[in-house]
């Protein structure tokens, strides 16, 4: 079994796609399942059509990400392609999108149904998910994947992303191209298996109850218009969506997931804009009777935290011997990236640290998907979800 990656920042899409197509193949033979990463600007029909024709018999899953894409190469800012690639003879894979009139739900049953067909193994519970879905309904999207399979298997990923949130993601698999629907990767792979989900911020104390919510917007905290609370919290005024967005980044909304120990986990709402009725439409759904965290992060924990949930991950799957990394994958939030852009470098020297040097890829997405260490599936914001694949 083998990983590998190769990234290529060409701006024209045919010599990129090309450019990263001939290193992976220097790197990789016969992968049965390639992941491509890529950047607003380039064309996915182009992308597409140049993948399936160098592998006409490899699974495919492509999404695009915020303002480049990250590798075990390093951080690649603005613009770029990266292809992640693995060879597992005795593994299965299988990759499928649905972009229907259906609701999230629904399109979420069909495409896990669709890339099991896809896979070979029908029948056989897939080890881990990988999920890349349009923004917007990410909750019904699990939901409906759970309600196939069980809560059970993980699932990782990261919502579709573009530039500056103006609804240019893209999706595609080695079948169909959409810029709304539901894509997903199922594996079974021949080696063991880790994961972890965190956010890496805490909780200041701060709370209020959501008392009226319509869809994301959420409307009042504790009968009160809900900017008036998070404004309070903050301590300014807050109108345009833009300070928002950016203030918000260290001090997103957080709804308590689990407890370990009596220590509770989270899970993050990052605002996106304030509502003319004073309310927050947010980047994930909260409904009414919820209690809500204010909570703090820092750009020191955010550029650190990324190596130690790969750490945790290590530490999930290492209970009784010593793990050995193949390669891996981080899901790291676009919210997150542009607040520390200036120092993603160094975000890449801990990911690479605690990856041993592994091959991964890094997309910024507009909402992760992750499994906490209780077992739960959940979509969040300025999260960090991460899975290795180890060596048996």
């Amino acid at each position: 079994m083998d990983i590998a990656t190769s990234f290529s920042a060409f701006h024209v899409t045919e010599h990129a796609a090309l450019d990263a197509i001939r290193k992976l193949e220097s790197k990789i033979a016969n992968p049965k399942l390639i992941l491509v990463y890529f950047s607003e600007n380039y064309d996915e029909v182009l992308i597409q059509q140049a993948l399936t024709a160098a592998f006409p018999n490899t699974q495919i899953l492509g999404c695009s990400s915020c303002q480049g894409v990250m590798t075990d190469e390093g951080y690649n800012r603005g613009e770029g392609i990266a292809l992640w690639g693995i060879c597992d003879y005795n593994g299965a894979f299988g990759s499928a999108i649905v972009s229907t009139n259906q609701t999230p739900y629904d399109m979420a049953r069909q495409a896990l149904l669709r890339a099991i067909e896809n896979s070979g193994r029908p029948g056989e519970m897939p080890a881990l998910i990988l999920l890349h879905a349009s923004p917007g309904n990410e909750e019904d999207v699990i939901k409906g994947i759970e309600d196939e399979l069980g809560i059970s298997v993980p699932i990782i990923g990261g919502s579709a992303a573009d530039d500056h949130v103006q609804g240019n993601w893209k999706l595609f698999t080695h079948e169909q191209r959409c810029r709304e629907g539901v894509g997903l990767s199922v594996f079974y792979p021949s080696c063991n298996v880790s994961y972890s989900f965190h956010s890496g911020y805490a909780s200041t104390g701060k709370s209020a109850i959501a008392t009226l919510t319509e869809g994301r917007e959420l409307v009042e905290l504790n009968g009160k218009p809900a900017i008036e609370i998070y404004q309070e919290w903050v301590g300014q005024v807050l109108s345009d969506e833009n300070s928002i967005i950016s203030k918000s980044s260290l001090n997103p909304l957080g709804r308590i997931a689990g407890k370990v120990h009596d220590l509770p986990y989270f899970k993050l709402s990052h605002p996106l804009k304030v509502t003319p009725r004073g309310g927050i439409e947010l980047f994930a759904t909260v409904t009414e009777g919820e209690e809500l965290f204010f909570m703090e992060g820092t750009e020191e924990r955010l550029i650190t935290r990324a190596g130690r949930v790969i750490d945790s991950a290590f530490d999930i799957g290492s209970a009784s011997r010593e793990l050995d990394p193949i390669g891996g994958i981080t899901i790291y939030c676009a919210g997150c990236m542009r607040r520390v852009q200036h120092r993603m470098d160094e975000v890449a020297h801990y990911v690479n640290k605690a990856m041993h040097h592994a091959p991964f890829v890094c997309p910024f997405t507009f909402g992760e998907q992750g499994q906490f260490i209780g077992g739960e599936n959940a979509h969040g914001n300025l999260m960090i979800s991460a899975v290795l694949f180890h060596r048996d």
